[in-house]
């Protein structure tokens, strides 16, 4: 996460559950960041720095695909 040109959050940790493609903990891994990405945002608006967009990367391309086009585009292990 970064605020201007400085970065002010990034993270990196071991998953607490086991998945069955690395798709699906892409987008465990993700929705396990969310929340922190939500309150950074709101306390930063609170701090009054108006934030113009929240963006998460994400560098999984069938991550991307499945966010894009749903089951569609997943593979049988993803499902």
């Amino acid at each position: 996460m970064s605020f201007g040109t400085g970065v002010i959050h990034a993270r990196s940790n071991k998953q607490k559950l086991n998945t069955k493609s690395s798709t699906e903990a892409e987008v465990v891994g993700v929705s396990d960041y969310l929340p922190f990405n939500i309150w950074v945002r709101i306390f930063m608006e609170e701090q009054g720095y108006q934030l113009r967009q929240n963006i998460i990367y994400q560098d999984n391309e069938s991550a991307i695909k499945l966010e894009k086009n749903g089951l569609m585009s997943c593979g049988q292990k993803s499902r």
